[in-house]
């Protein structure tokens, strides 16, 4: 199988955590997050949807379907309306 690089955060006791584990079972760290990665999707499958994890994100949903009104075709002619070339 091809391996390709990957880069991401994470909060820093989590790369602690890592690093123990690192140190205690002389795995390699990405070994380490491969095998979490392989558990999870074998867990959760491959389609698994998760919800956004920060509030930020949350109260952005949360305020869909807020608005009431507009133009009905709105979803149809979106980019007539961003150019003006439609009034509501």
């Amino acid at each position: 199988m091809t391996m390709v690089r990957y880069q991401m955060f994470i909060e820093e006791d989590k790369k602690r955590m890592l690093e123990e584990m690192h140190r205690r079972l002389n795995v390699p760290v990405a070994e380490l997050v491969r095998r979490a990665i392989d558990r999870l999707v074998a867990e959760e499958g491959a389609g698994a949807v998760y919800p956004p994890a920060d509030e930020e994100a949350d109260s952005l949903l949360s305020l869909a379907g807020v608005c009431e009104g507009g133009p009905s075709d709105l979803a149809d002619n979106h980019e007539q309306y961003l150019r003006g070339e439609k009034a509501s």
